[in-house]
């Protein structure tokens, strides 16, 4: 099941790869929005931390060959 239309911040219900996004990007912003809040410098950059891993979820996943892979044709 999908994230909701309130999870997401849309006023309608999204399915999909976008609505998964769009809610990874929110709950990105949630965490910059507490880290600014935040005086501890080390609580901080964690809080960042985080923040830089709900965007990396939300970006496309490189379809190009792995090095783990071999290349076709041969």
């Amino acid at each position: 099941m999908g994230p909701s239309a309130t999870e997401t911040g849309g006023d309608r219900k999204e399915k999909g790869p976008m609505a998964a996004n769009n809610a990874y990007r929110a709950k990105a912003w949630e965490c910059l929005s507490l880290a600014e809040c935040t005086n501890d410098p080390e609580e901080r950059a964690d809080i960042v931390r985080f923040a830089r891993m709900w965007m990396s979820l939300a970006e496309p996943i490189d379809e190009a060959r792995g090095s783990y892979e071999f290349p076709r044709g041969r």
